[in-house]
């Protein structure tokens, strides 16, 4: 969740604490927009060929993380009421194709192995090499 607050906008930033002060019952919302995004992320890539997962729930591969962050900022916009740009349904389409191309197999959700990582973040093992996924 503090890589989603960190990733906002600074005006959605300030929107969103106006929101929670003015809703308090909202004030759990990101987090649970966060893990739908999560189980969602996780639940396509455990489908494709070759990848063990991470135990840990609360990562995502590498290449899907600044997908899944836009992606629960897009929705927790929206649960806002918050106009975005036009360019914004662009950025979810491409979230779409990303994920209906990891299902089907015709990219790979994990980085390819010997492309410089970040260390220092929980691993999602490929078969042939160990490979990192990143905190939401």
């Amino acid at each position: 969740m503090a890589a989603v607050q960190a990733a906002m906008p600074t005006d959605m930033a300030v929107l969103y604490a106006t929101w929670v002060d003015a809703n308090p019952a909202k004030a759990t919302r990101l987090s649970a927009i966060v893990a739908g995004v999560l189980r969602r992320f996780r639940a396509v890539v455990e489908t494709a060929p070759g990848v063990v997962m991470d135990e840990d729930p609360d990562t995502v591969p590498t290449t899907g993380f600044e997908y899944a962050v836009d992606m629960a900022i897009f929705r927790l916009g929206m649960e806002m009421g918050v106009q975005f740009a036009p360019e914004v349904s662009g950025i979810m389409t491409r979230i779409d194709v990303w994920l209906r191309m990891v299902a089907s197999g015709s990219t790979r959700a994990l980085p390819v192995a010997g492309v410089e990582e970040t260390a220092g973040t929980p691993r999602f093992a490929g078969r042939d090499s160990g490979e990192r996924a990143i905190w939401l």
